[in-house]
């Protein structure tokens, strides 16, 4: 898969430009606030609907335009056209060849592995982090997943509003058992594909941690579901059968019963699941090192890019958004050697001192200077 040409019209800081890109490797090199970030930001939208910058949709339109317009060619087996516009009065509109879509049916036209400097917030930041992290690589390759996740999230709206209203009026308790119901079959179902793709990443990133630690440790992820606290994250988190994770959700359902009402929301369910990077039996997020976390974090995005071919046959498009200045000389040249022209490889940077002169040869450069490419 790749992106072949890609058109942004009055998107962030650029008003009207269009490119065709190398199916290799290309280099967007400018100084900081000229739109390097902004441009991969744009193609991040094309492939999963949203940016994972702004907080609003109309953040994304230039300052004093109407509205924003992001285009481009993508080449499967047969090119594919993919639209996304919006503007400050109408809903934002995904097409697909010029007819427009829904978002579950846009994403996934466009693969992308995304590597930037808060990427290293895998390993450090909050179980949402993670989260966030494995359902973007999950709904990217399964459609069944994106429609199971977005009916999940639905029925934990529905039921933390049960739960408000039941503090005033307990006669609303009554509804609850339809809502539990739905909230543990969609829940595991979640839960099941999660442990999955973990379990399916841990094959890649233990290889891939080897190589970039030169032998020296070994990488695990582990699984660790909403029940499950502290060690017993290893035991809960493997072999459970689908009827047995629904039975230890009920449980935790009945066990946490009163206090949900007490605090109004839900408080069991996969919306509160976490994965653990352990090496050499230690717990990354409380004893790693930052070259140690940052290992990891580059082990996990390059196992993601070789899982997503195993599940599609296709590699997707890598995004690398000025993680040159974040990894030392050594992990630069993993990362770079490792892609190696498997994948389209898309890297935003201050300096091209970072690449070697056979990079430069095969690559494909491209200034940036307040919104403009040359």
């Amino acid at each position: 898969m790749r992106l072949e040409l890609l058109s942004l019209q009055d998107f962030r800081n650029y008003e009207r430009v269009s490119l065709e890109l190398s199916p290799g490797l290309n280099i967007f090199v400018g100084d900081n606030a000229q739109g390097k970030t902004n441009l991969l930001e744009a193609i991040y939208v094309l492939s999963l609907s949203k940016s994972y910058r702004a907080a609003r949709d109309q953040d994304l339109i230039r300052h004093g335009s109407l509205g924003a317009v992001v285009t481009g060619r993508v080449r499967k087996l047969a090119a594919l056209e993919l639209g996304f516009a919006l503007s400050h009065t109408d809903k934002k509109r995904l097409l697909v060849n010029g007819k427009t879509t829904t978002a579950n049916r846009f994403m996934g036209n466009l693969t992308t592995v995304l590597f930037s400097p808060d990427s290293l917030q895998l390993v450090k930041g909050a179980p949402s982090d993670r989260r966030r992290f494995l359902d973007i690589q999950i709904c990217q390759i399964d459609s069944v997943y994106r429609q199971t996740l977005l009916e999940y999230q639905r029925v934990v709206r529905q039921r933390n509003s049960l739960l408000k209203a039941a503090q005033e009026d307990r006669g609303q308790l009554s509804q609850l058992p339809a809502w539990d119901k739905q909230l543990v079959h969609l829940g595991t179902q979640v839960m099941l594909r999660r442990r999955a793709v973990i379990e399916s990443l841990q094959s890649y990133t233990r290889a891939l941690h080897r190589e970039i630690s030169q032998e020296k440790e070994e990488l695990e992820l582990i699984y660790q579901p909403f029940f499950a606290q502290g060690d017993l994250a290893v035991e809960l988190s493997c072999g459970q059968s689908e009827q047995e994770l629904k039975a230890i959700f009920r449980q935790e359902l009945a066990r946490l019963r009163r206090e949900e009402i007490r605090r109004g929301c839900t408080l069991a369910g996969p919306q509160r699941d976490d994965f653990l990077f352990v090496v050499n039996g230690l717990d990354l997020k409380k004893f790693g090192s930052q070259g140690q976390q940052r290992s990891a974090v580059l082990a996990c995005i390059l196992a993601e890019l070789e899982l997503m071919h195993a599940e599609t046959g296709e590699y997707p498009v890598v995004l690398l958004d000025d993680v040159m200045s974040e990894l030392d000389q050594n992990r630069r040249l993993q990362l770079l050697s490792l892609l190696n022209d498997k994948a389209q490889t898309i890297v935003t940077t201050t300096s091209l001192a970072s690449f070697s002169p056979e990079m430069m040869q095969r690559a494909a450069v491209y200034k940036i200077q307040q919104g403009r490419i040359a």
